[in-house]
């Protein structure tokens, strides 16, 4: 494979910030990440600028780069994903990142508020399974095969762990990144349909896809 994969580091965090937010977009037009940082919708500069302050953070949360793996090629990073474990998912961690990126506690309890459809789709998480996320390629790097190598690390941490595999969430009708993971050992395990998300995000649900080790 062409480039490197490398542990992400906080000079990496405006980077990580984009490709966080590609990954909450999946194949529609409403990222989460349009939520969680209020604002006209899109990858601005204050929300990239805020996801970065969360990810270069001293509070460690699930969103920070400690839990984040890069593709480095030619001195710029071409994708990344992270892992975690189901009690390294702690959204506590998010808000202490937030209020140190200048929130204050009414800004915690109106993010709340608009997640609440988001957190009525969830499909939740499943023990001894290590979480996957903010899986993404930059566009000019995609078809490499990157997403590939990513998961295939991710699964290495995940045995070294004594893990029995990995858990990532997927938006349905995202056709081709369904593909990508079924290519590489997921399969679907749980889906959940919500109107009221069909209505935000312009796809039906979401749903859980693991990958059992052997």
């Amino acid at each position: 494979m062409e480039g490197t994969i490398r542990k992400a580091e906080p000079r990496d965090a405006v980077e990580m910030a984009k490709l966080y937010y590609m990954a909450g977009r999946s194949h529609v037009e409403l990222s989460i990440h349009d939520l969680i940082i209020p604002g006209p919708p899109g990858m601005t500069d204050e929300r990239i600028g805020t996801l970065a302050k969360v990810i270069a953070a001293e509070t460690v949360s699930w969103m920070s780069y400690v839990y984040y793996k890069v593709v480095e090629v030619d001195g710029k990073v071409a994708s990344g994903r992270a892992t975690f474990t189901v009690e390294q998912y702690d959204d506590r961690q998010v808000g202490g990142a937030l209020m140190e990126a200048g929130w204050q506690v009414k800004d915690l309890m109106e993010l709340v508020k608009r997640l609440e459809v988001w957190e009525a789709t969830d499909t939740g998480r499943v023990p001894d399974y290590l979480i996957v996320e903010h899986v993404a390629t930059f566009e000019e790097f995609r078809g490499r095969g990157y997403t590939g190598a990513l998961l295939e690390r991710a699964g290495d941490e995940a045995a070294r762990a004594g893990l029995k595999g990995l858990q990532l969430t997927v938006l349905l009708g995202n056709e081709p990144a369904i593909r990508v993971y079924e290519k590489a050992g997921f399969r679907m395990d749980i889906t959940k349909e919500n109107p009221d998300f069909e209505r935000l995000f312009a796809a039906p649900g979401v749903g859980r896809m693991l990958l059992d080790l052997g």
